[in-house]
């Protein structure tokens, strides 16, 4: 019996270095030596294919959501229908609540978003570790809430409402620390993606 699961560990051992050796070893050497002989694409090709797609590159910013998806308020919020956008929400009803900087939660930021780095967390956008601070988001908002800050912000008062108007809010400007959340299960699927993305090159 302990036999068998040696055998078996070590049949499954191999069968992982065998898998990784093609993948990472094998597949790219060759590939390698066929572009060197053969290009399948010229120079000129890559240089004006390159202006079409834009690549965005992680910088030393990342985006916030100044409002809190913990928030209660004392009256009633409405809630809109899913299939609404938040500026379609926002330029006939404004956000639902008694504060005008309260995020509608309909997820326009969500869908902007390259990196799938906003999850929207009781009615409220929240953005994740993935956010590389290309700043899609902001623009996409139209409560104006979505900020870039420093990567390495530690607190900050997350609300945009400086008092001017009054709120109900439970989180009103309280100072809070920062935390851009993992996004759950996506560890996992980031790196079946990556093995993906270096078979196709």
């Amino acid at each position: 019996m302990i036999l068998a699961i040696i055998l078996l560990s070590l049949l499954v051992l191999s069968t992982i270095l065998l898998i990784f050796f093609i993948y990472y070893i094998f597949l790219p050497s060759v590939k390698s030596q066929q572009a060197e002989k053969e290009p399948l694409i010229s120079e000129d090709e890559i240089k004006y294919t390159a202006d079409e797609e834009q690549i965005y590159e992680r910088n030393e910013k990342k985006a916030l959501v100044l409002c809190n998806c913990n928030k209660e308020f004392s009256i009633p919020v409405e809630r809109f229908n899913k299939d609404l956008s938040c500026f379609i929400v926002h330029s006939k009803y404004g956000t639902g609540t008694d504060c005008k900087f309260a995020c509608i939660g309909l997820g326009d930021c969500v869908k902007s978003c390259p990196q799938q780095a906003i999850t929207v967390q009781k009615h409220t956008a929240v953005v994740t570790s993935l956010c590389i601070g290309c700043g899609k988001c902001v623009d996409a908002c139209p409560v104006g809430i979505i900020a870039l800050v420093p990567s390495d912000t530690q607190k900050i008062r997350l609300c945009s409402n400086k008092g001017s108007d009054l709120s109900s809010c439970s989180t009103k400007n309280n100072e809070e620390k920062v935390a851009w959340n993992e996004k759950k299960g996506f560890k996992i699927w980031d790196f079946c993606y990556r093995i993906l993305k270096h078979i196709e090159k």
